[in-house]
């Protein structure tokens, strides 16, 4: 309000000043004053003159003028700095949501690769778990077959003879005196029963040497009750005779074989007679 009515003070000093009316400016004691020199017209009709001292008019309009022109330069100032720092807030803001969107997706993709890589590591672990489960397997069955190995590659061999003479009649021949066994741990059931049990499968050699004086003695070798060899020892007359004989066969484990005196005849006994078993494969 006090600007508009200096404004107003200042554009009527003017408009006078140019209308012809002389500017004056008068100096007392080195003290400057500026005046205007104003006609004026009483009713008499006479001429006066007066002096309008417009100093301090001017200095306050000088000074309101600063004033205005420091508040407006103020207020634009202000202005563009709170626009830069809008703009910088914008920029920060738009800059901290790209790297917080950065950081989510970064985070998100992270949280991906270690899911992957505990999938892979699980898949890994049941792998692994196959892999032993199937290891132990092999290594059970390379085991049976490393005995099965052993078993069939252990010498197995036998002699005996009989260790008493004597008419025997439809039975089995105890040839219970071994003079010789290797690899056979059931020899005891064998010189109890007659029978020879396997042990070990494989390829065996039997052998059998028979002396009688008894005219048509023979004998038959068994194998689980079947016979699979019958050898006459031949007699004429009370004089010796020896029957041998020889076969091979395939024995199973848990195999039985046994020498069986058909009819009645006269055994001898100790080296006159023999059986002979040995694994040869």
């Amino acid at each position: 309000m006090a600007f508009t009515m200096l404004q107003g003070c200042a554009i009527f000093i003017l408009t006078v000043a140019l209308n012809g009316n002389v500017l004056a400016y008068s100096c007392d004691n080195e003290n400057c004053k500026s005046a205007i020199d104003i006609s004026l017209v009483t009713k008499l009709n006479a001429p006066l003159k007066a002096e309008l001292d417009i100093s301090i008019l001017t200095e306050q309009l000088k000074e309101q003028i600063g004033n205005e022109v420091q508040h407006a330069v103020s207020v634009a100032m202000k202005d563009l700095a709170e626009n830069i720092v809008d703009k910088r807030n914008q920029i920060a803001l738009e800059n901290l949501q790209t790297y917080n969107n950065l950081t989510i997706s970064t985070f998100l993709q992270k949280m991906e690769d270690l899911t992957a890589r505990k999938n892979d590591v699980r898949i890994m672990e049941e792998n692994l778990e196959k892999s032993i489960e199937q290891q132990k397997i092999t290594e059970s069955k390379l085991a049976s077959v490393e005995a099965q190995l052993k078993s069939s590659t252990k010498r197995v061999a036998m002699t005996a003879h009989p260790s008493s003479g004597g008419t025997r009649s439809n039975t089995i021949l105890k040839f219970d005196d071994v003079r010789y066994s290797e690899g056979i741990t059931n020899l005891s059931s064998y010189k109890t029963t007659g029978k020879f049990t396997c042990e070990r499968e494989g390829l065996y050699l039997i052998s059998a040497s028979v002396m009688s004086y008894t005219s048509g003695a023979n004998y038959y070798i068994k194998l689980n009750g079947n016979d699979i060899s019958l050898t006459y020892i031949g007699s004429n007359g009370g004089q010796e005779f020896t029957g041998a004989v020889s076969v091979t066969r395939k024995l199973n484990k848990n195999d039985q074989v046994w020498l069986y005196a058909s009819g009645s005849w006269y055994l001898y006994r100790g080296v006159y007679s023999k059986l002979t078993i040995i694994k040869i494969k």
